[in-house]
């Protein structure tokens, strides 16, 4: 086996070890025993795990450098990620009744972050009342989703108030899964709160 060859399939073409062995007709344990012998670092199950949920590499892309607008859509975006968003494992997820708030995360998540639109989500709840199609389209015009992309189900929550949470068009969800994204949102949220919170006046 050629070292280079295994580093073309293992790490160029990130495949698996188990990928690597059919690929090369050889057993599991032939490609463990390889990538010893040529000192090459093996992935995480981690690592593994994101590798096969993200074929094409990662589904965002964060610029060096940022426009103006994309400077306002950051703080914009960290700020109300940190006030609405949840706090989950690996799901970057905000949900609102304010169609603007939704609007203003998602052009952070397309501006700035550069997301894969493919990649994200709509789910709205609607009090039974409602249309569910007059909901779906709502939230697909306002947010420039496909349709298909978003889900709506109804619900019968009693403890909805009436002139508040019983919209007619809904609580809708916007969510974009990605554990490397996510640690880059929760990073960047963490420092820009410890910046806002440092005190450079001086005493008078």
């Amino acid at each position: 086996m050629q070292e280079q060859k295994l580093k073309e399939l293992y790490c160029e073409r990130r495949l698996s070890m188990m990928e690597v062995a059919n690929e090369l007709n050889v057993t599991h344990a032939k490609v463990f025993y390889w990538l010893k012998k040529f000192d090459i670092t093996r992935r995480s199950w981690r690592d593994s795990a994101y590798i096969k949920q993200n074929r094409q590499g990662d589904p965002f892309t964060i610029p060096d450098r940022f426009s103006s607008r994309e400077k306002d859509l950051l703080a914009a975006g960290l700020l109300l990620y940190w006030a609405e968003g949840n706090k989950g494992k690996d799901a970057i997820r905000i949900a609102n009744l304010d169609h603007r708030m939704l609007k203003v995360f998602l052009n952070f998540l397309r501006e700035v972050c550069k997301v894969d639109d493919k990649r994200l989500f709509l789910y709205v709840r609607v009090y039974k009342e409602f249309s569910l199609e007059e909901a779906r389209k709502y939230w697909s015009d306002f947010l420039n989703i496909s349709p298909q992309k978003v889900s709506v189900y109804s619900h019968t929550d009693t403890r909805s108030k009436e002139n508040k949470q019983r919209s007619q068009y809904g609580i809708a969800t916007l969510e974009f899964h990605n554990t490397k994204l996510k640690r880059w949102l929760d990073t960047s949220t963490e420092d820009l709160i410890q910046k806002l919170l440092e005190n450079n006046a001086t005493p008078g």
